[in-house]
């Protein structure tokens, strides 16, 4: 058998098998692989797995190709935390009291990458705290989001702690448990004079998105201008359509968000970190769904003008 029909059979043994782990350190690339999917088989974050193979994170992936992996995922460790679908490393952080880019730096991840889910997180045994502090009964008007402020807790990790929707039905005369504060790992306040920046910077910190990639999404929208519409009806510094407007506030927020210049940044700013979710942390196809409509991008991919957007806010990343 000649060496190029040995190859080509060694690929479409490759392609027939799904992806998994590799233990030899290589993986051969299948058709409709992506690198970010590549990385999440592989326990490892897209920017390592990309400098691994000295390739762009967002670039042409072509069949055949030999990758450089991981050999195995993370060691357990004694004192740890497994990885569920839907965590996120800011949540995690939150639970145990540490701050993200601590947790992030002591398991080798990004602070905004992907965070797999199986893999083991390695925790400081000396910071983790008691996961419920104090109880709370809901009476008639209260909102998940109103209480969550109130205590000072993140509104979502107060909906995982006692099973609850955050958009769903909040009855009065329920007992909520409150879980416990901690002090590094709540958002900033913010002081000074209110800014477009300063909202950002704010929200990011709540949600958990890189306040980098926020910013150039919002300035590629609006410039940062405060008060402005599109033909479309977009609206505010990160041009939300008032369609996607209302679906943030009753899916992912919980509740009506006034129409303020810092409302706005908030509305824009979670919808963000949704898209980084579903799009297991990629940036690039974040702000394609963004630009685009996630609905759009999986059933059409990226228009030309989507690309080009694309390429502008990376570009800015990092530079307002």
């Amino acid at each position: 058998m000649g060496r190029a029909s040995a190859m080509a059979l060694a690929i479409a043994a490759a392609m027939a098998m799904p992806v998994s782990a590799s233990a030899d350190g290589r993986y051969v690339v299948r058709y409709g692989d992506t690198l970010s999917g590549i990385a999440l088989a592989h326990g490892t974050s897209l920017a390592h797995l990309a400098g691994m193979n000295h390739r762009s994170e967002y670039g042409l992936l072509r069949a055949g190709t030999l990758l450089r992996v991981p050999s195995r995922h993370p060691e357990p460790h004694a004192h740890g935390y497994t990885v569920r679908f839907g965590d996120t490393l800011s949540g995690i952080a939150a639970r145990y009291g540490v701050g993200v880019d601590e947790l992030a730096a002591a398991n080798n991840l990004r602070v905004n990458g992907i965070l797999p889910a199986g893999i083991t997180l390695a925790i400081s045994s000396s910071r983790r705290s008691a996961e419920s502090a104090a109880v709370y009964r809901v009476v008639p008007g209260d909102t998940l989001s109103g209480i969550a402020g109130r205590f000072g807790v993140d509104m979502n990790r107060l909906a995982r702690l006692n099973a609850l929707h955050v958009g769903g039905v909040l009855f009065a005369g329920i007992t909520l448990r409150i879980p416990a504060r901690f002090g590094d790992s709540r958002p900033p306040v913010p002081t000074g004079p209110w800014s477009v920046v300063a909202a950002i910077d704010y929200w990011c910190a709540h949600y958990g998105v890189d306040a980098r990639f926020a910013r150039a999404i919002a300035w590629q929208e609006s410039g940062f201008q405060v008060d402005v519409t599109s033909s479309a009806g977009a609206w505010g510094p990160m041009q939300v359509i008032p369609r996607t407007w209302r679906r943030v506030e009753r899916v992912l927020i919980g509740h009506p968000v006034a129409r303020t210049g810092d409302g706005g940044i908030r509305v824009g700013v979670a919808l963000l970190h949704h898209l980084l979710r579903v799009f297991g942390g990629n940036e690039g196809l974040a702000a394609a769904a963004y630009y685009e409509g996630a609905r759009a991008l999986r059933a059409h991919g990226m228009y030309p003008e989507t690309r080009h957007y694309v390429a502008d806010v990376l570009a800015l990343r990092g530079r307002v």
